[in-house]
C-alpha cells in the first residue's frame, strides 16, 4: 500500500522560508535586548545614586555642640581596616582593641549564644552564615528579636533588595556594620553542595 506523502516545496521555497525566519529571530531579539531587563537574579537593584544633593548631616555643623563629638577619622584610628577601609569591627573585637557593654554604665555581661543559622535560599551564591556568636558579642538579643527577625527557622525571609533598602540584615548593614554591596563574601561564606569555593 503506497504512503501517503505531501509533496515537499521547492529546494529554493525552503531556503527562503529558513532565511525569513532567520531574519525575524534576529530582529525579534534586537528587540528584545533593547528593552530594560533585571541586572540580578533578585528582581531589581537599587536605583542608581541620582545627582541630588547629599543628605543633611545628621549633626548640624552650625551648632555649637557639634565640636563636642569626636570625628569618625579620629574615632576609628587605630582598629583595623578590612577590605574597604572601614573598620573590620570583628577582627577589633576578636584582637581586644573594643570591649561593649552589656549596657550603658554597665558592668554586666553580654549574653552570648553560639548558634549558626545557614540560609541556603541563595540561588547559585554561596549559602549565608549567620553567626549569632559573633551578634551577641556587642548586641543583646532585644535589638533584633523580635522586632527586625522572628526567632523562628522561615519565618524570616529576606533578600538583597529589601537589605539594600535598609530592611532585615541593612537594618545595620550598611549603616553602623559593613556594608553588603562589595562585600558579598562576608556572608556568603558556605559553598553549595557540589560547589567550588568563590572567594
Amino acid at each position: 500500500m503506497p504512503e501517503h506523502r505531501r509533496p515537499r516545496p521547492p529546494l529554493l521555497a525552503r531556503s527562503a522560508f529558513a532565511a525569513a525566519a532567520t531574519a525575524l529571530a534576529v530582529l525579534f531579539g534586537a528587540a528584545l535586548a533593547q528593552e530594560q531587563q533585571p541586572a540580578d537574579l533578585f528582581g531589581s537593584m537599587p536605583e542608581p545614586p541620582t545627582e541630588a544633593p547629599p543628605p543633611a548631616p545628621v549633626i548640624d555643623p552650625a551648632s555649637p555642640a557639634a565640636g563636642a563629638l569626636q570625628p569618625p577619622a579620629e574615632a576609628f584610628n587605630g582598629l583595623p581596616p578590612d577590605g574597604r577601609g572601614k573598620p573590620d569591627w570583628v577582627r577589633a573585637l576578636r584582637e581586644g582593641l573594643i570591649q561593649p557593654r552589656a549596657g550603658v554604665g554597665s558592668s554586666g555581661a553580654m549574653q552570648l549564644l553560639d548558634h549558626d543559622v545557614l540560609m541556603k535560599n541563595t540561588a547559585q551564591m554561596p549559602y549565608v552564615r549567620f553567626s549569632h556568636g559573633v551578634h551577641t558579642q556587642w548586641l543583646a538579643c532585644a535589638n533584633c528579636h523580635d522586632a527586625l527577625f522572628v526567632p523562628r527557622a522561615g519565618a524570616n525571609p529576606t533578600n538583597m533588595t529589601r537589605i539594600f533598602q535598609g530592611e532585615s540584615c541593612g537594618t545595620c548593614h550598611g549603616t553602623v556594620a559593613f556594608t553588603a554591596m562589595f562585600t558579598c563574601e562576608r556572608c556568603h561564606s558556605v559553598p553549595q553542595p557540589g560547589q567550588k569555593p568563590w572567594w
